[in-house]
Protein backbone atom coordinates (compact mmCIF):
# COMPACT_ATOMS: atom_id res chain seq x y z
CA UNK A 1 0.00 0.00 0.00
CA UNK A 2 1.35 3.42 -0.86
CA UNK A 3 1.10 6.54 1.29
CA UNK A 4 -1.60 8.09 -0.93
CA UNK A 5 -3.86 5.07 -0.47
CA UNK A 6 -3.33 5.10 3.30
CA UNK A 7 -4.08 8.83 3.46
CA UNK A 8 -7.21 8.40 1.38
CA UNK A 9 -8.44 5.57 3.62
CA UNK A 10 -7.83 7.73 6.70
CA UNK A 11 -9.69 10.72 5.22
CA UNK A 12 -12.63 8.50 4.29
CA UNK A 13 -12.74 7.03 7.81
CA UNK A 14 -12.72 10.54 9.32
CA UNK A 15 -15.61 11.55 7.06
CA UNK A 16 -17.76 8.44 7.51
CA UNK A 17 -17.14 7.32 11.10
CA UNK A 18 -18.72 9.58 13.69
CA UNK A 19 -16.98 9.48 16.07
CA UNK A 20 -13.85 7.81 14.71
CA UNK A 21 -12.50 5.41 17.32
CA UNK A 22 -8.69 5.55 17.39
CA UNK A 23 -6.64 2.90 19.21
CA UNK A 24 -3.42 3.91 20.95
CA UNK A 25 -0.67 1.42 20.06
CA UNK A 26 2.87 0.99 21.32
CA UNK A 27 4.22 -1.31 18.60
CA UNK A 28 3.31 -3.09 15.37
CA UNK A 29 1.88 -6.09 17.22
CA UNK A 30 -0.68 -3.96 19.04
CA UNK A 31 -1.45 -2.15 15.77
CA UNK A 32 -2.26 -5.49 14.13
CA UNK A 33 -4.46 -6.44 17.09
CA UNK A 34 -6.30 -3.12 16.79
CA UNK A 35 -6.84 -3.63 13.05
CA UNK A 36 -8.08 -7.18 13.66
CA UNK A 37 -10.48 -5.81 16.29
CA UNK A 38 -12.01 -3.43 13.76
CA UNK A 39 -10.33 -0.10 14.48
CA UNK A 40 -10.10 2.11 11.39
CA UNK A 41 -7.24 4.23 12.79
CA UNK A 42 -4.42 3.96 15.31
CA UNK A 43 -2.25 6.40 17.21
CA UNK A 44 1.41 5.56 17.62
CA UNK A 45 3.13 7.43 20.44
CA UNK A 46 6.87 8.06 20.44
CA UNK A 47 6.81 7.83 24.20
CA UNK A 48 4.96 4.53 24.04
CA UNK A 49 7.44 3.09 21.56
CA UNK A 50 10.40 4.22 23.67
CA UNK A 51 8.89 2.85 26.87
CA UNK A 52 7.94 -0.49 25.30
CA UNK A 53 10.95 -1.08 23.07
CA UNK A 54 13.78 0.40 25.11
CA UNK A 55 12.29 0.46 28.61
CA UNK A 56 13.22 4.15 28.91
CA UNK A 57 11.10 7.27 29.31
CA UNK A 58 10.75 9.50 26.25
CA UNK A 59 12.80 12.58 27.12
CA UNK A 60 13.36 13.55 23.51
CA UNK A 61 16.97 12.38 23.60
CA UNK A 62 16.65 8.73 22.53
CA UNK A 63 16.97 7.71 18.91
CA UNK A 64 15.70 4.33 17.80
Amino acid sequence: MNMHAAGLRFRRAVQTENPLAVAGCINAYFARLAAHSGFKAIYLSGGGVAACSCDIPNLGIASI
